[in-house]
């Protein structure tokens, strides 16, 4: 594997020592509590400086990050932007409470200053600890250390999102391709838990705690294509995870092409409506067909359902098992196609049978 692009580790190098600056910024508002007054504008001054210093490093990093390659081609370099605009928020934030403090310490200079009115003389009144001013540092405090989180992430995810964008470049002409089927079992691998269990049989099944349907198939193209990998941890009988290899993940690194839109049957069209506008049950007992509830006269088959489902537009409420029944929910996806489509048309009366008459005898 290649190395990281020139430019991530700079990025990487600079973030650490943010980090160690950080940490000395914070040992330095711990340990010491200035007070109010004109004794300790100096210091509190010289502490606004070094969080203006931090905010505006961690800005340049931000700005910098932003405009690399792997910023915009992987998901590793999106979540790395993400944790730099929290730290500059974090940043910011602990600058705004240092120059609170300092305001604090302003506001009773200017008391200091005001003369006796018995002799006119001005005298210094004694210096004293502030809540105020001991609030606006002990909110910096606890921000300096969610800054800090916000660096070690961003090192992680550049550094993830570097490596990444290194591989892709010379292996994208040997990367698989992937049917649709595939790609969105890919997917369902890779943001939920897939597990795979097989009895004594070898008769293998599959459950996915999203509710997405994955084929074994699916499964075996994806193993053969060295994209997934089984979770050695368990046992199959038990049932083990499926897990996407790094060549998995590069492949779903690459931004997919707009689906193409989404068509349904009038069946499936009234049953997407039916589902959004009242409670549709969805329940199987094992080694049943499962059944599905309208709460109507109305009629939905489980496989329209199922239909919806691999379309990723209607999903399962899993607060409840299957035996209870599992209430169907429409996805964002779904809400979309249906505001497109629109209400589906009431369903036709039956009609009614043709009175013959009696039948003639011979």
């Amino acid at each position: 594997m290649e190395s990281p692009s020139s430019e991530a580790p700079r990025t990487i190098e600079r973030l650490h020592t943010l980090s160690t600056d950080l940490g000395v910024f914070h040992e330095l508002l711990t340990g010491a509590r200035p007070v109010a007054g004109s004794g300790g504008l100096p210091t509190l001054a010289s502490w606004y400086a070094t969080a203006q210093g931090l905010s505006a490093t961690a800005l340049t990093l931000l700005l910098t990050t932003s405009e690399q390659g792997y910023a915009h081609t992987t998901v590793s370099g999106h979540h790395a932007v993400e944790s730099l605009g929290q730290l500059v928020k974090a940043s910011s934030d602990i600058t705004a409470h240092v120059m609170g403090a300092v305001a604090v310490a302003a506001e009773y200079h200017r008391v200091e200053g005001l003369p006796d009115p018995a002799t006119g003389r001005t005298a210094s009144q004694p210096a004293v600890r502030r809540p105020a001013l001991d609030g606006h540092l002990d909110r910096a405090v606890e921000l300096i250390q969610a800054a800090r989180a916000a660096c070690h992430n961003a090192v992680a995810f550049t550094e993830t999102a570097a490596l990444r964008e290194a591989a892709r470049t010379p292996a994208a002409a040997r990367l698989p391709e992937l049917s649709r089927a595939e790609h969105q079992a890919l997917r369902a691998i890779a943001d939920g838990q897939v597990l795979l269990a097989a009895d004594r049989r070898n008769r293998r099944t599959l459950w996915s705690s999203s509710g997405d349907r994955v084929s074994t198939e699916s499964v075996d193209r994806l193993m053969d294509k060295e994209l997934i990998r089984l979770d050695p941890s368990g046992s199959l009988a038990a049932g083990q995870h499926l897990r996407p290899t790094e060549l998995g993940r590069t492949i779903l690194d690459i931004p997919q092409p707009p689906p193409a839109p989404v068509t349904l049957t009038a069946i499936q069209h009234r049953a997407l409506h039916l589902i959004h506008t009242s409670a549709v049950m969805y329940s199987q007992w094992p080694r049943k067909r499962a059944v599905v509830d309208s709460g109507s006269p109305e009629r939905i088959t489980a496989r329209s359902v199922d239909a919806l489902v691999s379309k990723r537009l209607v999903t399962r409420d899993f607060s409840t098992g299957l035996y209870a029944g599992q209430r169907l929910r429409l996805t964002p996806d779904g809400l979309q196609v249906l505001r497109r489509l629109g209400p589906a048309p009431e369903p036709a009366l039956p009609a009614r049978p043709h009175n013959q008459g009696p039948a003639l005898a011979r």
